[in-house]
């Protein structure tokens, strides 16, 4: 039996939530990539957890999108949530916020053994450009590009 999906509010997080947005992200690290390069809990950014967007649903914060310029910084949703709407409603929101930005083309990288975050934006419009070494990681890295504004 399948989960029903839920409503998602995205939005930002209150001054109150950064510490709980932060959990998500080291969560979701740690779940994705623990044991890829090293044990948990995994070394994570610290940011500006005001510029980011959660989303929302069944009044818990299911997954989180930062962006920066042109880029999809950050994208991370906990597993009890995927498949709902969550990853598609954050994604559709930074799309949104980069256009703003006044960007035609938006921007991001994913560690290519992940595949199902490859497929997630493959089947939502974005395309691998190149395949590179990570800068610091033992990990090979795909840059994706999605077009948002029509070509002229």
């Amino acid at each position: 039996m399948t989960k029903a999906a839920s409503q998602v509010i995205v939005r930002r997080p209150s001054q109150s939530e950064h510490a709980h947005v932060r959990s998500i992200v080291q969560a979701v690290v740690d779940e994705t990539y623990g044991g890829l390069w090293a044990e948990p809990p995994l070394q994570i950014d610290e940011e500006d957890w005001s510029l980011a967007w959660i989303a929302v649903a069944d009044a818990a914060i299911a997954g989180m999108m930062l962006t920066d310029r042109e880029w999809v910084s950050d994208l991370w949703v906990l597993h009890s949530f995927r498949g709902q709407g969550a990853g598609t409603a954050l994604l559709s929101t930074g799309e949104a916020e980069i256009t703003g930005r006044g960007y035609a083309v938006a921007k991001l990288r994913l560690v290519a053994s992940n595949t199902k975050a490859r497929i997630f934006y493959d089947n939502r419009g974005w395309r691998a450009l190149r395949g590179f070494q990570h800068e610091h990681l033992p990990v090979t890295m795909i840059e994706m590009e999605k077009h948002l504004l029509p070509l002229v």
